[in-house]
This record gives C-alpha cells, sequence and structure tokens, in this order.
C-alpha cells in the first residue's frame, strides 16, 4: 500500500502544477522557416508600406553598416545540385556541357592540355575507376583529375555554359545555364560526378531565386522591388562572410544560374541596384540570415554556437501584417499540428537529446508545455519545453524538437500555444544560441512621419536608431540634438538621416531650438483648435501633433506662411528659409539685419533676397558653412534648392550647442 500511495504521489507530482494527461496534443504557432535576421515576407510589408531597402536591413539586422564591398571582384565557388529549389542532390553518373554565346577553352587537369570548344559542341564527361573520362564529338580525352569549361569573351559577347546532369540513376536534369567557369570531378562514390561553378559574386548574386518571384515583376500584384533589393544585399553579405564552398541549396541559399536570371529579370534588377553593396559590422560582411517568416518575432535560439550582436530577438509586427489574407497561410503565417500522444512518445523516447545531452526516455507523454521563450514577451520564440510523461520529464531545446518532428509539421519554432496553453512568457537564462548554418525578414514623435507603418516600439537606447549604425559619419551628432531635444527620430526606431526635412518637420526644430537656447522663457505648446493656417489639418484630441508646433512657432514669430493663409507644411524646407527660421529661434534677427551688404556671404543668396541676412549671420557664425564654388574658389554656395538632409541638420544644430556658454 505505501508503494502505491508513494507512486500515486509520484505520478502527482510529474503532472502537476494544473495540467490533466493528454491523449494528443496540438500545437498552434506562427511563422515559417528558422526566423533569425531578416523575415523575407516582414521585408515584403515593410517595402509596401513605403520603406527602403537600407531600412529594412537596418531594422532586421541593427547595428550593421551598409557600404560597399572591398571585394567587388570576389569568383565564389559554388557546389551544383540537381534542383537546388527542392533537393540538395549533387552526385551525378555523367555531365555534359556546352558553350552558348562564345566559344569556351576545355581545361584538364593534370597536364594543362585544351581544347577549344566551339558554341553548341558538347563536352560529355563520366567517372571510370575515380577519373574523369572526357568525350567530344569525334574524340575521347582523359583519364583526368579534373576538368574545366572556361567561356571566353566579355561584355555582351561574354559566354556561359550550358550543363546537362544526369543522376545516378538515369534521370536526366533539364539543363540550364551559367556565368562563368563550370567544373567536373570524381565524387567520393564509384561512377560519382560532382560539379562547381566558379562565378563572379555579381552574377551570383543576380540568380538567387529566395523570393517570391513576382515580387521583382513590374505591374505585378506583389511587387515589392525594395524587398527584393534588400534580399538582394542580405544574399551577397552572406555568401561573402563564407569560407570555402557555398552549397546553392537550402543549406546555403538557393542559386539557379543564368536560366533564373534570363527568366525573371526583376530579380537580377536588384541585384544591379544594389550593385556592390554589403552589410558589415565590425568591417566584414556580416551571415546575413533570412528566413520565409518569422511569425512577427525574430529570434536568436535558432541554432547552437555564439550569436553575433546583430542577431536578435525582437518583436517583427511588419511578419504579424503580412502576407496579405488568401497568400500562404495569411498574416502571420499561422499554423497547427496535432500528434497524438502514442505518436509523440514514439518519435521523442530514445531519439532526442534534453538539455543537458542525455537520451530522452519519459514513457508515455501526458504534458508538454513551454518552458522558456527567448524574451519575457510571450508572443517571442520558444526556447524549451518541458516534456512530461509516465516515467518521467525533460527538457529539451525547441530547436532540436523541430528538427526531430519536422519542419513541414512545425514550420517555425514560435509556438503561440500548446493544447490552449501559452506556457512562460520569460527569456531562458544565460546567453542565446545563434546560427551555425545556413538559410531557410527620441522624445516625442515626429510630426511628419513619412510612409509606412510603426514596425515596433522603442527597443533602443535614447539616440540609438536601427539605421545609424557604429559606423554612421554623424552618428555621434545624431545622438546628441535627439538627447538634447532638438530632433527626434521617428516612432519606429528609425532615423532616416538621408532624409529630407519638410516646412513642418522644421517648425517643431524652430520650436525645440528656442527652448534650448531661452530656457527661462520657452514657449509653450498646445492642444490647437483652429488652423494656425488654411492647409494645415488640426487634430483637437492629440497635443503635440502638427498644428499644435506649428500654431506655436507662429505665434512666436519662428515661421512664416507662403503666403498669409497657407503654409506648405509637407513642402521640404529650402535652406535659406532654414536659416531664417533658425535665426529667429536663437534671436538674432537683429543682429543680421544689422549686417552690412559687403558682409561675405553665400553667391546664390544674393544681398537682395529676404534671407540674405539670416544666411549671412550664419555663414559668419560657422553654423552653416555651404559648399565651395565649382568655378569660382572665392565664392560659397548655400545650394539653396538642394534639400538638406537630417543628417545635416543634426550636425547645424550641434555647431549651434557648441556657441552656447
Amino acid at each position: 500500500m505505501v508503494f502505491v500511495v508513494a507512486a500515486l504521489f509520484l505520478y502527482g507530482a510529474i503532472c502537476a502544477p494544473g495540467a490533466s494527461a493528454s491523449d494528443s496534443f496540438t500545437f498552434i504557432g506562427r511563422g515559417n522557416g528558422h526566423g533569425v535576421g531578416m523575415s523575407q515576407w516582414g521585408a515584403w510589408q515593410g517595402a509596401r508600406e513605403g520603406y527602403s531597402f537600407a531600412d529594412i536591413l537596418a531594422f532586421y539586422y541593427p547595428g550593421t553598416t551598409l557600404e560597399p564591398t572591398d571585394r567587388p571582384d570576389a569568383v565564389l565557388r559554388v557546389r551544383i545540385s540537381s534542383t537546388p529549389w527542392t533537393s540538395n542532390t549533387s552526385v551525378y553518373s555523367q555531365v555534359a556541357l556546352e558553350a552558348t554565346v562564345s566559344p569556351a577553352v576545355l581545361y584538364m587537369s593534370p597536364g594543362g592540355e585544351t581544347r577549344e570548344i566551339p558554341v553548341g559542341k558538347a563536352v560529355t564527361m563520366v567517372n571510370k575507376g575515380g577519373r574523369v573520362h572526357v568525350s567530344i564529338p569525334g574524340e575521347s580525352l582523359g583519364p583526368c583529375d579534373w576538368i574545366e569549361l572556361r567561356p571566353s569573351g566579355t561584355g555582351s559577347s561574354e559566354g556561359r555554359v550550358k550543363l546537362s546532369l544526369t543522376l545516378g540513376g538515369g534521370s536526366e536534369i533539364t539543363p540550364r545555364e551559367y556565368w562563368g567557369v563550370i567544373r567536373v570531378q570524381c565524387g567520393d562514390g564509384a561512377g560519382d560526378l560532382w560539379v562547381y561553378n566558379f562565378v563572379a559574386l555579381e552574377k551570383y548574386v543576380r540568380s538567387i531565386a529566395e523570393v517570391d518571384y513576382d515580387w521583382g515583376t513590374v505591374g505585378g500584384a506583389f511587387y515589392a522591388p525594395e524587398a527584393v533589393k534588400a534580399q538582394a544585399v542580405a544574399s551577397r553579405s552572406y555568401a561573402l562572410a563564407q569560407e570555402g564552398t557555398l552549397a546553392d541549396n537550402w543549406a546555403d541559399q538557393c542559386y539557379r544560374g543564368y536560366t533564373f536570371e534570363a527568366k525573371y529579370p526583376g530579380i537580377a534588377q536588384a541585384a544591379d541596384d544594389t550593385a556592390g553593396l554589403v552589410l558589415t559590422y565590425g568591417g566584414r560582411p556580416i551571415s546575413a540570415f533570412f528566413s520565409g517568416h518569422s511569425g512577427g518575432y525574430t529570434t536568436d535560439s535558432a541554432w547552437s554556437g555564439s550569436v553575433p550582436s546583430y542577431i536578435v530577438a525582437k518583436a517583427d509586427p511588419w511578419s504579424l501584417r503580412a502576407p496579405p489574407a488568401g497568400t500562404g497561410n495569411g498574416p502571420g503565417w499561422s499554423w497547427k499540428y496535432t500528434i497524438s500522444a502514442q505518436g509523440l512518445s514514439d518519435k521523442v523516447n530514445g531519439k532526442l537529446k534534453d538539455a543537458s545531452g542525455r537520451t530522452v526516455g519519459v514513457g508515455l507523454i501526458r504534458e508538454v508545455r513551454v518552458a522558456s521563450r527567448d524574451t519575457a514577451d510571450a508572443d517571442s520564440h520558444a526556447r524549451t519545453l518541458l516534456i512530461t510523461g509516465d516515467s518521467g520529464a525533460a527538457t529539451v531545446s525547441v530547436a532540436s524538437f523541430r528538427s526531430l518532428i519536422g519542419a513541414s509539421s512545425l514550420p517555425s519554432t514560435l509556438i503561440v500555444g500548446i493544447n490552449g496553453d501559452s506556457g512562460a512568457g520569460t527569456g531562458a537564462p544565460g546567453p542565446g544560441t545563434g546560427p551555425g548554418a545556413g538559410v531557410d525578414p527620441g522624445p516625442g514623435t515626429d510630426p511628419d512621419p513619412g510612409p509606412g507603418s510603426d514596425p515596433g516600439g522603442p527597443t533602443l537606447g535614447a539616440g540609438e536608431f536601427y539605421d545609424v549604425g557604429p559606423g554612421h559619419l554623424y552618428r555621434d551628432q545624431i545622438r546628441r540634438v535627439v538627447t538634447g531635444g532638438l530632433l527626434s527620430g521617428y516612432s519606429n526606431d528609425f532615423f532616416r538621416p538621408e532624409g529630407a526635412v519638410t516646412r513642418s518637420q522644421f517648425a517643431k526644430i524652430a520650436v525645440n531650438l528656442y527652448n534650448v537656447m531661452h530656457p527661462d522663457t520657452p514657449i509653450k505648446v498646445t492642444n490647437v483648435t483652429t488652423r494656425p493656417f488654411e492647409d494645415v489639418a488640426v487634430d483637437s484630441k492629440t497635443l503635440g501633433d502638427a498644428s499644435d508646433w506649428i500654431a506655436a512657432a507662429k505665434k512666436a514669430g519662428l515661421v512664416a506662411g507662403i503666403t498669409p493663409d497657407t503654409f506648405a507644411p509637407s513642402m521640404v524646407i529650402r535652406r535659406d528659409q532654414m536659416a531664417t527660421m533658425m535665426c529667429r529661434a536663437l534671436g538674432c534677427e537683429e543682429k543680421a539685419g544689422a549686417l552690412g551688404l559687403d558682409t561675405p556671404g553665400f553667391s546664390d543668396v544674393p544681398p537682395g533676397s529676404v534671407h540674405w541676412g539670416a544666411a549671412t549671420y550664419l555663414k559668419q557664425k560657422g553654423i552653416i558653412l555651404g559648399y565651395l564654388h565649382p568655378t569660382d574658389p572665392g565664392a560659397t554656395l548655400l545650394r539653396v534648392d538642394e534639400p538638406i538632409k537630417r543628417q545635416h541638420v543634426a550636425v547645424i544644430l550641434c555647431r549651434v550647442l557648441d556657441l552656447v556658454p
């Protein structure tokens, strides 16, 4: 009796707390793929909402720098598989090559013997006795250790190689063409051949088939060129970050050669539009991992190993809004998987390792629940599961559990709930784990935030932005003016340093500048109910909208309209207009008006201009420097018609702060 009671107590302890034994388990989740780095559907949504490829990359790879590669002429070595989009089979019984466009040179090793191969003439290879035997019409060559077919020509006459593959069972693969050199050598098994493509970096990127092809089709329902550009940069970065041979399939990234490029020119165009651009961290190209869909949260725990700083677990609301309903699994890419308790027990026991490396053996599984997640957010990816059975309990990584069950059953590790229980919302202790293999997307709110929806709440420190990384030229100045309250970023942790500044935005900057310079008599921003100008809409329910800032700036005499009744809030501010607003905010109008007409100023802001005094005064104070005249060394231009960038406004405001005693 004591034994029976003890056994019952043990069973109750294992199954507690609050969980009843289940006959089956239903996993509910979101996402498709490992969820590390860029979510491709998230990138698509961001592009459709008006964000640039640079914005998208900055969001998914925080802290990286977008810059030209120092290896633009790199040649990559790629192992060719039979059908890279579906299979990683890369062993053949026969390989045939043909030169297209221009003749090619057949090179045989060892010995260096060569043959010129005219266009359309087939070169066929087989493995006999561990050596490559070559046949061309009317001649047999070899045996060789390996052969290469090297195209000739440049520009429009640059040659390619048509590749025909035969599998071990005799199945023939539809031929496809490749840029660059094709090498054929013997494999490890009897009669096996392996194929490699030595291809220039940009030719490689033009043939990457990692996004839906209609995203690059002009006029198509899913056209999103900025997402395709983001993919091109990610693929280029990933390729340069790898050492050794690349796979042309899911183990690295899907590379399909010239035949694909010719069929889907929009993909190639994105490569051309971003030619040479890569993401770097610490001066080196990053392994820019990406997957189909993050499920609304990126992860840093997909694989074992160290985690690069640019791989983070964070909310990804773009992915929650994509793809459109009726496409794939719809917004968030929701999925469900059900398996019986016995079926799950059969899969897990004796086959799965727990967190300590021991083989799991818990008997008939009674309960499965999420034990930890990447973060304290219950919407983040599950990191570990607690599996409880008749014979005990085990904690396992979700990544290994998914690998065992299969990605077709568990499309991602973002498990929302198991049998209705969401489980833990607390991040796992200690450092996370990161990817180890290839791929599977300031104070206040800016009154004119630009295109798109907010892709997430603030996740960075004050003055930090996804698109202003450690290597940005003006990072310190941007951080200074943002933390100082002079300038604000967008509510999604972007600054858009290259963006122009509108008159509405600068009205807010002028008020903030005045208040910094005159802390004892600040301009008060109130919630106005009447329009300060006819073309400025009022939001009487919100304090701090654009109308409130413009009204405050108008009342203080910092801004004037284009006409007495119109302000043109969305118009990009001219540089001379900016100078006048700044002078008013600094309280320097009288000093600017007292300047003699012989005071050196900007040659494109003549003394007759209403803005001459302000522009000239700020030039004399070293606040606005201008540009050297291209033909007159003694003259300086303000370039009044050229939009001023947000990053340059930050620099100018820092010069003002430097003058404050």
